[in-house]
């Protein structure tokens, strides 16, 4: 009894090798056949998440200058928190669309910068909620910048939507 339980147990496992081994042909079969992501088709998936954002911020932050000049800055306040929920929802998004692995570093450094701009409307939300102009003034400053550095991150992208345009909302 005692050599059948230790064939069965050697017979077991050898299954589990074959298993794995199996496994493992199977997973770097699908690795060869899955096609490496482009910068276009990266581009494609990414542009949507972008647009429905942008259309959202444009909806958000409508009129949000002409409330500040007219001292409504807690409106405006609210105004610039919210659009900064939406903006970390679409990085958020953007985090889960397949990087091209030769722009992984760039796009990652981009992502980083787009995490900065969502934190910096928020910044401009809470300086504003404090009826704080000179310190949103300089988040705003901020903002208009790291987007910049945003965008030249991601140059030869051919963004349209993903491209960070301050300007439009304040």
């Amino acid at each position: 009894m005692q050599i059948v339980n230790r064939t069965l147990k050697r017979a077991g496992g050898g299954a589990g090798v074959f298993f794995l081994a199996a496994a493992l042909v199977a997973s770097t079969a699908l690795a060869i056949v899955a096609p490496e992501q482009t910068r276009e088709a990266y581009v494609a998936q990414v542009e949507p998440i972008c647009k429905k954002n942008t259309k959202a911020n444009e909806r958000i932050l409508k009129d949000v200058r002409k409330k500040i000049q007219q001292g409504k800055t807690k409106v405006a306040a609210g105004q610039f928190t919210q659009a900064a929920g939406a903006f970390r929802k679409a990085v958020v998004e953007l985090r889960a669309v397949p990087q091209p692995a030769a722009d992984s570093a760039k796009l990652t450094k981009w992502l980083k910068k787009l995490d900065a701009e969502a934190e910096l409307l928020q910044n401009i939300g809470k300086a504003l909620k404090d009826d704080n102009k000179g310190q949103a003034q300089s988040y705003f400053a901020k903002l208009t910048s790291n987007g910049n550095l945003a965008n030249s991150t991601v140059l030869g992208f051919d963004f349209n939507y993903c491209l960070i345009d301050s300007s439009k909302f304040t």
